[in-house]
């Protein structure tokens, strides 16, 4: 019994509401790099099969965390990769997953795969929040909500998707 309250405690807020997901300005950065971005130094075979779509993505310079570039691109119907390029030194590290697709889902229980608008990868300039939506490595379809805390993704919530019935 004591288990079952806690668990239910532990998602949902006060009044029974479910917990409120993380937002961007809660991981707000106090600086964004301005300068020319580095080339990405490619140092891994992967690096190198992507290279043309991590050079395309870093030359704008930072959409991420202050100083970070997402260059995200598909590897087919419904899928996506993706790399973090750092501005400052060009390093490229590794996303949370390798591959991300996406199925007929709604995600955060509003968000429908099949809207025009519909965003797979959600993150911001000024903010260490990403937010993805999708079946990493083809399986458990939901919202995953990271942090970049250093170089790292760390997973701080995740919203279990629903299939949205066929018509």
């Amino acid at each position: 019994m004591r288990t079952c309250a806690l668990l239910l405690s532990f998602g949902l807020g006060l009044g029974g509401q479910p917990a409120a997901l993380p937002s961007f300005d809660q991981f707000r950065v106090t600086q964004v790099f301005s300068g020319k971005p580095a080339k990405p130094v490619l140092r891994t075979a992967g690096d190198r099969m992507f290279r043309t779509k991590i050079r395309d993505g870093a030359k704008d310079g930072p959409n991420f965390a202050g100083h970070y570039t997402i260059a995200a691109w598909g590897c087919g119907a419904g899928c996506v990769q993706m790399a973090l390029i750092d501005a400052v030194d060009g390093r490229i590290y590794r996303a949370p997953f390798q591959v991300l697709s996406w199925d007929l889902m709604r995600y955060e229980g509003t968000i429908a795969s099949n809207d025009d608008h519909f965003e797979e990868l959600d993150f911001h300039k000024d903010s260490r929040l990403l937010i993805a939506r999708g079946c990493p490595e083809e399986k458990n379809c939901a919202s995953y909500f990271y942090e970049l805390s250093g170089t790292q993704f760390k997973l701080l919530r995740q919203v279990a998707a629903t299939r949205i019935a066929p018509q």
